[in-house]
């Protein structure tokens, strides 16, 4: 069986660049999930003492929070420095959108800032290898995809 090609990206809309691709180069992205297709229902329910259970009187889709870790490379500690500010610059916009595509299937969600944390120890920083973690809010409905 063939290997997948998986891309991924991060536009860049507030900070004048291209697309970040987080999965070629100097990142690579982790698994085994990247991006899901979880929904979450914020539900607003009533109730009656003489009624057995619920009723829901409206739902909407929440904001959905996301978790992707990327693997950062570069050729030098000042390279390495560089390679992580420029990623999480690119998660830290108020506004983006992340894209994956894993062969022909192609999912894009609209994001929001970040929570994040870079593993800055001493065994990665030698091996000029970090792991980065990120926590993105995202809308509910995808931009592309089937969920």
């Amino acid at each position: 069986m063939a290997d997948l090609a998986v891309i991924a990206k991060v536009s860049r809309p507030a900070l004048g660049g291209g697309d970040l691709y987080i999965n070629t180069g100097d990142y690579r992205l982790a698994g085994p999930q990247v991006m899901s297709g979880t929904v979450q229902w914020d539900r607003r329910t009533v109730n009656s003492p003489w009624v057995e259970g619920d009723i829901t009187v409206s739902r909407r889709r929440g904001n959905t929070m996301e978790n992707l870790v990327v693997y950062v490379s570069g050729s030098s500690q000042s390279d390495l420095q560089s390679n992580i500010a420029t990623l999480v610059s690119a998660f830290n916009q108020n506004r983006y959108t992340v894209q994956i595509q894993i062969g022909n299937a192609n999912w894009a969600w609209d994001c929001e800032a970040a929570d994040y944390s870079v593993q800055m120890d001493t065994p990665h920083i030698n091996a000029l290898y970090v792991v980065c973690t990120f926590n993105i809010p995202r809308k509910p409905i995808a931009l592309a995809g089937g969920f």
